[in-house]
């Protein structure tokens, strides 16, 4: 298959980073259907730091999925920087993943058998980075979020927290444009999620567009700038906070 020419939506390209439009996720379980996502209609800007919060199955984490072309819509559009998502080829789609977006999960989903320095790296390996400067920019960003001592150590080895730091270097090393965060905090304790609350935003301030799904209200409110509570597959409340740009109260 060959890569599809670019959708351009030339009314959003200046203004929007991400947009949706009339976004649908329905599942076939039995006899029933199951809307999880319903006519999601959402803009994001360049920059932005949005929280997307909901109790379980409220359809955040089907939309994070959808927005990083995890998963495939049942109806509606995804558009990133105006290119249509749902366009895209498989290379062009594996393209994205690997170059302009960043993944954190509550699970870590560190490779076990790999040291924290080769788990990082693996977010290098599919953007024809050379080895050597894989294993450069690996350190680096590993010192950076304090690892410096962390790096030939398994994740047996490792700390929630510290491996949690290590799933977010694997996810900033290769500079991407979107950081999207499932829950990133969700199995940590509360020293540690003040840990990486602030790397979060320290990233946000240098440019990097974060879409957070969390339960945790006070993590939304702590850092973002808006937050968009969503139920039964739909946006209920889509509201600023008094987060400003430089991520503080």
């Amino acid at each position: 298959m060959t890569d599809s020419k670019p959708t351009k939506d030339s009314s959003i390209a200046d203004t929007a980073w991400i947009r949706t439009s009339k976004l649908s996720r329905h599942y076939v379980r039995g006899p029933q259907e199951v809307r999880a996502l319903d006519g999601v209609d959402l803009t994001i800007s360049h920059g932005e730091f949005v929280a997307v919060v909901g109790s379980s199955g409220s359809g955040k984490s089907t939309l994070l999925n959808l927005l990083a072309g995890l998963d495939t819509p049942t109806e509606g559009q995804i558009f990133i920087a105006g290119e249509e998502l749902n366009t895209f080829s498989r290379k062009r789609l594996s393209r994205y993943r690997a170059e302009q977006i960043g993944m954190v999960f509550q699970s870590f989903n560190l490779i076990s058998h790999k040291t924290a320095q080769e788990n990082v790296e693996t977010a290098l390996y599919f953007n024809e980075t050379p080895k050597s400067e894989r294993r450069k920019l690996s350190r680096e960003m590993l010192s950076r979020l304090g690892l410096a001592e962390r790096l030939d150590h398994h994740p047996a080895d490792l700390s929630g927290g510290e491996q949690q730091r290590v799933a977010l270097a694997r996810a900033l090393v290769k500079n991407p444009q979107i950081l999207f965060a499932d829950e990133p905090t969700g199995n940590l304790d509360r020293e540690n999620t003040a840990a990486i609350s602030a790397m979060l935003k320290s990233f946000n301030q240098n440019g990097v567009t974060v879409v957070m799904v969390t339960h945790d209200s006070e993590l939304a409110n702590t850092c973002a700038r808006r937050i968009i509570s969503m139920d039964y597959g739909k946006i209920v409340t889509d509201v600023a906070t008094d987060v400003d740009a430089g991520g503080a109260k």
